[in-house]
């Protein structure tokens, strides 16, 4: 792999980069929270927490390695001290001209910004490096949480999806399956002045 694609995105307060196994520790650890899995799919496949952590970390690196540009994961951590806080992520849709994007970061972690802080740099990361018209967001219509961070960015609700359906893997668990469909079109999106910066 090559920096030009593995960019780390730099912050105001943090800093999105390579996932790497370092991370895997810290990633089980918030996989054993009830809270942090509440509204992330789960598998039918019965694994461990750090089994979990391995995998995830695992297609993160290797979005990078199979589809740059296309699919692309970060580790996020604070710039102040290091900590790993989460795990984010955009992957294009199939047969679209979409990315979506995703973030798992850990319960510490939440109602501080961060979300919505990296979130921002990911979307603007997807308009300005790849061809995409609109970027993606699948939401559990009770995670209000989430729901504020990608309502304040911008993204607009446009329907009701069955998630699994979307998906389409018989492997995957939720409870239920739908999900609210939110989208950023290209020429919605304000970056803004939030600080951003590309690192190589």
């Amino acid at each position: 792999m090559t920096s030009v694609t593995t960019p780390t995105i730099e912050t105001k307060r943090l800093l999105l980069r390579m996932p790497s196994v370092a991370d895997v520790a810290s990633l089980a650890a918030f996989i054993e929270d009830p809270d942090f899995v509440r509204y992330i799919p789960k598998s039918k496949v019965v694994r461990t927490a750090k089994e979990r952590a391995e995998r995830l970390i695992g297609i993160y690196q290797r979005r990078w390695e199979e589809q740059p540009l296309n699919a692309m994961g970060w580790s996020a951590t604070r710039k102040s001290d290091g900590q790993f806080i989460g795990i984010c992520g955009i992957e294009g849709v199939p047969d679209t001209a979409d990315g979506e994007i995703d973030y798992r970061l850990g319960p510490p972690y939440w109602g501080q910004g961060y979300a919505t802080e990296a979130a921002r740099a990911m979307v603007r990361f997807g308009f300005e490096q790849t061809t995409w018209d609109r970027i993606v967001a699948a939401v559990v219509p009770a995670n209000a949480a989430s729901v504020h961070v990608v309502e304040h960015l911008g993204f607009v609700y446009q329907k009701e999806v069955n998630y699994l359906e979307m998906a389409g893997d018989t492997n995957l668990v939720l409870d239920p399956p739908f999900v609210a469909y939110y989208v950023l079109r290209r020429d919605q999106f304000v970056p803004g002045d939030a600080f951003y910066r590309l690192k190589s």
